[in-house]
């Protein structure tokens, strides 16, 4: 009976280390939901520069002395001890469990203006190698282009109705950047979607 009870309490233990599942993990908390930009310290700049970014969700165990574990994987094993890191610092009390998702980013609303085309083409090649069942719109600096791009255009008149199409001016903004990196890619881009417009 005594070794009965002691399995027990072993499979018991056991459980609760396991990973938990997409429903359990849904169950638990969002506590903290951190950007961290490339200007900021805690962002090694030799990562930026290869254009490593992503997203890191952390399960945090505030009870169990910070005890980390990374439930979403942004695919850089270096960006991810970064979010372990900085998650095991925080300041959270409480019980139980709760998540912390940090968003390591490149690029701001503020220096979209002065990327360069070479600087976008590591990201573009990060996101190719690391994500290749995402397509390059998805980059966080694409993103960011296109609304300030559609913003600037009917600023100045210079869309009408025939808008070209997001993907259109995607594909010619990473196939001119390809072929002048010394560019800016927010010029590059106009500069595309205008040719595209008068087409």
């Amino acid at each position: 009976m005594k070794t009965l009870a002691a399995g027990s309490t072993l499979a018991l233990a056991l459980l609760a280390l396991a990973p938990q599942s997409v429903a359990a993990q849904a169950t638990l908390p969002t506590w903290r939901e951190i950007t961290v930009y490339a200007s900021d310290a805690s962002y090694p700049a030799a990562l930026a520069r290869r254009g490593v970014q992503g997203d890191v969700t952390v399960e945090l165990a505030p009870d169990a002395r910070g005890l980390a574990t990374v439930r979403d994987s942004s695919r850089s094993a270096e960006l991810d001890a970064l979010a372990l890191a900085m998650a095991r610092r925080l300041d959270i009390t409480g019980t139980g469990n709760g998540l912390v998702t940090i968003r390591f980013r490149k690029d701001h609303t503020t220096t979209i203006a002065t990327k360069s085309c070479a600087d976008f083409n590591a990201d573009a090649a990060w996101q190719a190698a690391t994500f290749p069942e995402r397509g390059l719109r998805e980059l966080p600096a694409l993103s960011e282009s296109i609304g300030m791009l559609v913003y600037s255009l009917h600023r100045n008149g210079s869309a009408r109705q025939s808008f070209p199409g997001v993907e259109a001016i995607v594909q010619a903004t990473v196939a001119a950047c390809a072929r002048a990196p010394e560019g800016g890619m927010l010029d590059v881009m106009r500069q595309e979607a205008l040719k595209l417009i008068e087409q």
